[in-house]
């Protein structure tokens, strides 16, 4: 079973540049209590937390949806990874060195959201993407696998 990253096609240029998914912040300060995560999800449609966040005078009020997300950044791009390779759970909670206290937090906000954080999986160290599955999402909202030149 392969677990997505899902993000922007902005990104998808920077990413190919390095080629490496790197591990980041999550949106809330967690660097003082723990790691960056490189986080998946087992969604295979689409993870709500990776949308970009919209912002009302200033203030991040909600996710944007799957379609407001393409929209906004140019595209959504996912890269599959074997889940075998990833964390779950406590497991990956501990290697992050979150605390009990902001991993409860994080799943609060994901529900909220209406993700569902039992699907959520990572990584504490960053992941070559050579090897890597990489799906594009088409203009009629399919995901299709790309093929690199």
């Amino acid at each position: 079973m392969l677990a997505w990253h899902y993000t922007t096609a902005r990104k998808y240029q920077h990413i190919s540049a390095s080629g490496m998914l790197i591990p980041g912040g999550i949106g809330i300060d967690i660097e003082s209590t723990g790691m960056p995560v490189l986080w998946f999800s087992r969604n295979q449609h689409w993870e709500q937390t990776a949308g970009d966040a919209c912002h009302v005078a200033g203030q991040p009020v909600r996710r944007l949806t799957m379609r407001e997300t393409y929209a906004a950044s140019g595209g959504l791009v996912r890269y599959g990874c074997d889940v075998k390779r990833l964390d779950v759970g406590e497991i990956l909670r501990r290697k992050a060195q979150i605390t009990h206290e902001v991993w409860a937090a994080l799943y609060a906000a994901g529900k909220q959201q209406q993700a569902y954080p039992a699907a959520w999986c990572g990584s504490v160290d960053s992941i070559p993407v050579d090897g890597l599955v990489v799906d594009v999402l088409s203009e009629s909202f399919k995901w299709e696998r790309f093929e690199a030149p």
